[in-house]
């Protein structure tokens, strides 16, 4: 699975967070560069499926454990900045949305 950079909304701590809290899922992630276009408001967490079978990534998954694991990472501040006396919040995607290998879309869900 690759989940998309999004340095407009996400650092290189909050995607690291995330790749961790996805691999506790039993998700193995990497980051990769954006891959699509983003909404013109609110922003989605986008995650590309490297295999052809994506049925573990169901519409319940995506609501229950992996949007309870963007929320824990992305509601939790952290500090940034080169002293690290800086912290900043962080808002929270609109959307979860799974891409195929072809770009399509294979499952979305709200995550307000």
């Amino acid at each position: 699975m690759l989940l998309e950079e999004n340095f407009q909304h996400l650092d290189g701590v909050d995607v690291e967070e995330l790749i961790e809290a996805f691999g506790e899922l039993g998700m193995s992630v990497e980051p990769t560069q954006p891959r699509s276009a983003q909404p013109r408001r609110g922003w989605v967490l986008q995650l590309h499926s490297l295999r052809d079978d994506a049925s573990l990534l169901t519409e319940a998954f995506l609501s229950g454990p992996l949007a309870d694991a963007v929320r824990g990472v992305l509601l939790r501040q952290h500090a940034v900045g080169g002293g690290g006396t800086n912290v900043r919040e962080r808002t929270l995607p609109s959307r979860i949305e799974v891409h195929g290998r072809d770009g399509r879309l294979l499952v979305g869900v709200p995550l307000g």
